[in-house]
């Protein structure tokens, strides 16, 4: 009997690193064949780690699962393939909301610019295949956009056909925009990453890609990954902030990279006094970041015709245009309609500065909405809107757009994601700091006190709304 338990125990530790030792090979694109074999060793084993921004460019986090009796949270990191040397990072075991697994979490920290490092996590069985993190310049850099990846949950009956292609094609996709864009340090997505938010299925084949294990992720929530509560167990993002009135999922996050500030807020919540407090303490915090962008998911100024409902345009519009525009934001990186499109600047409500792509704009005033596209399914967009400088308006092609940081410019692009063809750009130039108090930004201030008070109504009685639909 003690062979035998042996011999199952060997099994099964080779089936749950088939699927690492797999995504441990050089990237390619895969075949539908290939992809099946390996999507079907994948997908229940639950063990794919999420590697997240860190709080500044200096960190990368991890997250991942593993069985709840041998769940260890430790990073190895060293400068060589060989892991001589190494450097032990321990993080937190918290519980899982399966009964067999826990969630472990561990920031690396002190990495340099430029840098080959490498690096082994901790699984339980042991320590994984060793994998290799580069970084790039912390100052002059480049991060992609990809919008609403929105992979489908296995239906009720065990069909996993749609998951299934959805994951190749995401697999596929992101291999090649990477391929095309090496330079690229970081992915950000403005949320709807999973369809149900309910299913660790969806966050492994989301995880899938060979080239996630190199590319750090900051993952804003959508409104479909607020169907669930998986976003808890698979992330580890940077300043995580809940607010003293969130609930449930509900949370905002900001990182810094170089000169540059992300604010990610849950646009699923109209929780103003909250998201007013986070985003006064973040920029305070980064009073030298040269630029301020903003990340949520729902589209503000984007296209498609989500942007005509009520949802938009009276409670999101009236919570976050405010803000963007107190705290004097460059860029404001927007998904949910599964449409791409980018705005004129934008200041009130209204276009302050027409930018036509192609054009190159020295410090401007107002805002650029940038809506990304979508990975899943993309809808047809027959909308139109005065406040669009550029929408794509071929079907089914998925997108996705780079940010370039070089010296005072921001260089922001927008490419198929088939053949890589440019479809839009601009160059924006930024030689003067923000100013967050002049007299217009403190009125904004005083009368946004009236929106905070509004949106503490509605947030009370939304939580209560949820808890009796429970």
């Amino acid at each position: 009997m003690r062979k035998i338990f042996c011999l199952l125990l060997v099994l099964i530790m080779m089936f749950n690193t088939a699927c690492l030792s797999h995504a441990n090979n050089s990237s390619h694109a895969m075949t539908k064949e290939e992809w099946d074999s390996f999507y079907s060793e994948c997908v229940k084993n639950n063990n794919l780690p999420t590697l997240n921004v860190g709080a500044d460019e200096t960190q990368v986090s991890l997250c991942w699962h593993s069985d709840s009796d041998k769940a260890v949270a430790e990073v190895r990191v060293a400068e060589n393939a060989e892991m001589n040397s190494f450097i032990t990072f321990k993080g937190d075991v918290t519980p899982s909301d399966n009964d067999t697994q826990s969630v472990c979490r561990v920031t690396v920290t002190d990495l340099k610019e430029h840098s080959d490092y490498y690096y082994q996590w901790h699984t339980g069985d042991g320590f994984s295949k060793v994998y290799k993190y580069s970084t790039k310049s912390f100052c002059d850099h480049k991060a992609i956009v990809v919008g609403d990846i929105q992979i489908t949950e296995i239906r009720d009956d065990g069909n996993n056909t749609d998951q299934s292609r959805v994951g190749l094609y995401w697999y596929n996709f992101l291999d090649g925009a990477i391929k095309q864009n090496p330079d690229i340090s970081y992915l950000i997505s403005p949320g709807d990453n999973t369809s149900t938010g309910s299913t660790d299925e969806e966050w492994q084949t989301l995880l899938m890609p060979e080239t996630l294990r190199s590319l750090p992720v900051a993952l804003a929530i959508g409104n479909h990954d607020k169907k669930g509560m998986k976003y808890n167990y698979f992330t580890n993002m940077p300043n995580e902030d809940y607010g003293r009135f969130f609930s449930g999922l509900d949370r905002n996050f900001w990182f810094r990279y170089g000169d540059v500030l992300y604010l990610s807020f849950d646009s699923t919540s109209g929780n103003a006094p909250d998201h007013m407090r986070f985003a006064k303490k973040a920029i305070e915090q980064n009073q030298d970041a040269k630029w301020r962008i903003g990340l949520i998911h729902h589209g503000i100024y984007g296209s498609g015709d989500a942007i005509g409902d009520t949802e938009t345009e009276i409670l999101l519009t009236n919570i976050f245009a405010p803000i963007f525009q107190i705290y004097d934001f460059d860029l404001v990186v927007t998904g949910h309609t599964h449409s791409q499109g980018r705005s004129h600047f934008m200041h009130s409500g209204k276009i302050k500065t027409e930018a036509p792509s192609g054009g190159r704009f020295v410090n401007p005033e107002g805002i650029v909405y940038l809506n990304s596209n979508v990975v899943c399914d993309v809808y047809d967009d027959d909308f139109d809107a005065e406040h669009l400088a550029y929408k794509l308006v071929e079907d089914e092609v998925t997108t996705y757009s780079t940010l370039e940081f070089k010296g005072d410019e921001l260089i922001l692009e927008t490419r198929r994601g088939d053949n890589h063809e440019l479809l839009d750009s601009i160059i924006i130039k930024k030689t003067v700091e923000h100013n967050d108090n002049t007299v217009g930004k403190f009125f904004r201030k005083t009368t946004y006190k009236i929106i905070e008070f509004v949106g503490f109504i509605y947030t009370m009685v939304d939580n209560l709304v949820r808890k009796i639909s429970k």
